[in-house]
């Protein structure tokens, strides 16, 4: 017998980690019994995960939440200690023709017809979507999440990821993908993200939390000019939500887009790198 350090024994397990998660998502009870999950398992073995973080990184040029992802997945690298990524993609577009309309049509057929059409692109999937079939991946997802917390490794479903993999057309016939890293051992990888101590500082956290979330930090909205709580005693200088055109945005918002389109046609081969 060979002696395995601990590196290598727990990095060499989370990918049989990630089979099973993956093998949970497939048993996951669904409602239509027509999910189709697809599913794939990406390693930093034979850097197969290189596209996905060169996109991510340009995708966090202009979002904040996606350059925390590309930072973090970026350190794990450095440290050898990137984790197995589980991908879960389905095509949530086909409807189980029960003519709910929980979708907003007033039929499947109605509903089929406008899809057929050509699918939408929203932030980072294909719709609309069918919304049982929306209820059906979200439980094959969460059964995978429970499969790494069953083998006390920790996970974080993760939208950016899944985003960039529908993107570079993998898990093809999917309209919604999410992804899953499992590991790396330890504590709260994915909550507390230590990481971030060294790429932001403590302002720049916070400004992206208050930016990315304003209502989970805002007061009373009755009085029609509701305040956030910006600051320790944010009453006594208060600092308030307003409604306003940002012409500045929309113009880094289209130049991100431009960059995201050319770097997955550079990375297709449809594009030359210079």
């Amino acid at each position: 017998m060979g002696v395995y350090t601990q590196d290598e024994f727990t990095q060499n397990h989370l990918l049989e980690i990630a089979k099973a998660c993956g093998i949970a998502a497939a048993k996951a009870p669904t409602i239509t019994n027509q999910l189709d999950l697809k599913m794939e398992i990406l390693t930093d073995t034979d850097n197969d995960l290189d596209d996905i973080h060169e996109v991510l990184a340009t995708l966090g040029k202009t979002s904040a939440f996606q350059l925390h992802d590309a930072i973090i997945f970026k350190k794990l690298k450095e440290l050898g200690k990137h984790p197995p990524l589980l991908l879960l993609g389905a095509d949530l577009t086909t409807p189980p023709l029960w003519d709910c309309g929980a979708c907003g049509f007033k039929s499947c057929g109605e509903y089929i017809k406008y899809v057929s059409k050509g699918k939408g692109t929203g932030v980072g999937a294909y719709g609309p979507s069918c919304l049982w079939k929306v209820m059906d991946f979200g439980i094959a997802c969460d059964y995978a999440a429970a499969a790494a917390a069953m083998h006390h490794v920790e996970s974080r479903l993760l939208f950016s990821i899944g985003a960039t993999a529908l993107f570079l057309n993998r898990l093809e016939g999917s309209s919604f993908i999410i992804g899953l890293p499992i590991g790396p051992v330890g504590m709260n990888n994915w909550f507390d993200r230590d990481f971030w101590q060294d790429a932001f500082s403590y302002e720049n956290r916070l400004q992206s939390q208050l930016i990315g979330g304003p209502s989970l930090h805002m007061a009373f909205s009755g009085s029609g000019n509701p305040v956030i709580k910006s600051k320790n005693k944010w009453w006594e200088d208060p600092t308030f939500l307003k409604i306003e055109q940002d012409e500045e945005f929309v113009r880094k918002d289209q130049e991100g887009k431009e960059m995201i389109f050319n770097k997955i046609m550079e990375l297709s081969g449809v594009l030359d790198e210079e």
